[in-house]
Formats: structure tokens, sequence, C-alpha cells
């Protein structure tokens, strides 16, 4: 498995890397409190994922931006979203990222946690 995954944008090619760093930018974007304390649990990649499961290409958008922090080349919002109007295969592209966050070791329980649950729901 490798650690990178890679898009062709404007020509150029872009690394994307879905360690602790991507892990950290991430959670921090949404937090909840922990019951009966005073405590905030950041869960920014639940919520992430989720929605790129379900289709929401913002959320797709900011994945992909976020996986190219630190990262050189770097990409724009704006390159990103021209990438994704001009791919052939869109569903690949969110597929891809899903698969890629399910093996990268920083995100790789969390996905699988929530895979199987969104799994369990669809049976109901």
């Amino acid at each position: 498995m490798s650690k990178n995954m890679e898009i062709e944008a404007n020509g150029e090619i872009y690394q994307l890397v879905a360690g602790f760093g991507f892990l950290h930018e991430v959670n921090k974007r949404v937090t909840v409190d922990v019951p009966n304390t005073k405590n905030k649990k950041e869960v920014g990649l639940k919520f992430m994922v989720a929605s790129i499961m379900d289709g929401d290409i913002d959320a797709l958008v900011d994945c992909i931006f976020c996986m190219n922090i630190g990262q050189t080349p770097r990409l724009k919002k704006t390159d990103i979203e021209r990438y994704l109007e001009d791919v052939e295969d869109i569903d690949k592209v969110f597929e891809d990222v899903i698969n890629f966050l399910s093996q990268a070791n920083a995100c790789k329980k969390e996905v699988e946690s929530l895979m199987t649950s969104m799994q369990e729901e669809e049976k109901k």
C-alpha cells in the first residue's frame, strides 16, 4: 500500500498524503462536547468521510486539499474543482479517496468503524 496518492491536474502530478498532519487538520474542523466534562473532542475526519461517502463533492475537495498540505507542488481549491469537473469518472475519485483513507495508518480505524456503522444502517 502506497503512503501517497497522486492526482494529475494542470499537467502536473500532485502528491496526497493522509498522515497525522492531515488527520489533525481535518479533525480540528469539527468538535463535539464530551458529556459530563468541559472537554471537546475533535471529530472532523468522521464527518468528512461520512460526507464523502454520501457523495458530497465539497467534502471531497476539502479532503484532497488537506491531503496536499505540506506537499510540493501545492494545489489550490480551484485546481481541485477544475480537476473534478474534468475527470472522466467522478465516482472512481470518490471511491479512490475513501479506499486510500481506509488504508492510511492515521485514518484506518476511524474510517473502518464509520464504514461498518454505515453498512449496518443500510441493512435496517
